[in-house]
């Protein structure tokens, strides 16, 4: 008995060429993304890798806070710790 599911899964797997692909770092910070957070206080730590401190409570954030959380996968830690619950 074929297996249906997976063959039409791969049927609908499409390839996006790199010009296609968003960038990560100025696409993000051109669309708003990240440029609501620059000049806010970070209300709580944020570390990333190893326990290192991304931004400690009290900080200001910063372009370079946003571009070292991107590179660690910690973007939405840094906005959440900007937000106010």
């Amino acid at each position: 008995m074929p297996n249906n599911v997976s063959e039409h899964a791969a049927s609908d797997t499409k390839t996006v060429a790199p010009s296609e692909r968003t960038p990560i770092s100025d696409s993000r910070l051109a669309a708003g993304f990240v440029a609501p957070i620059l000049g806010r206080t970070a209300l709580r730590s944020v570390n990333g890798y190893f326990n290192f401190p991304l931004i400690r409570e009290g900080e200001t954030v910063t372009k370079s806070h946003v571009d070292r959380a991107q590179a660690m996968g910690r973007l939405y830690e840094l906005i959440a710790a900007t937000d106010k619950l």
